[in-house]
């Protein structure tokens, strides 16, 4: 009969978890002023492994993607709400219409999003995945 017996003193198992959302938005700048949109808020906390997924879905040249992240929540000082202190993981990458841009990262953050800057005038469509796991 095989014995059955933890070799160390204090082991723990612990599960994998994840969490993911993906949706379809679309954005509309005004005339003359380019405009940052921040969109698709996920809660990551104990969940360091990081991937935003994107895909400009509109033929517009120039959007401009930042994967954001929070640790901290600030007041909105018009609606006195807590809202995430957003900081972002680089300066920024263009997205070329129709292809994906997958961003990855290990990082321990509460909060993790995506902003956007859409051109003058153009209104866009774009998919956007994010997902984290232990």
């Amino acid at each position: 009969m095989p014995l059955n017996r933890i070799p160390l003193t204090g082991n723990e198992i612990v599960a994998m978890a994840n969490v993911s959302r993906t949706n379809k938005y679309s954005f509309t700048a005004p005339v003359g002023v380019g405009t940052q949109f921040e969109f698709s808020e996920l809660n990551v906390v104990g969940l360091p492994s990081l991937m935003y997924w994107l895909r400009l879905d509109s033929p517009v040249a120039g959007v401009v993607f930042w994967p954001l992240f929070s640790v901290d929540n600030l007041t909105d000082p018009v609606t006195n709400n807590p809202v995430p202190n957003w900081h972002e993981f680089t300066n920024g990458a263009i997205l070329v219409p129709g292809n994906i841009t997958v961003f990855t990262i290990r990082a321990s953050v509460s909060v993790i999003g995506v902003r956007v800057q859409v051109p003058a005038g153009q209104t866009i469509t774009i998919t956007a995945a994010l997902t984290a796991s232990g």
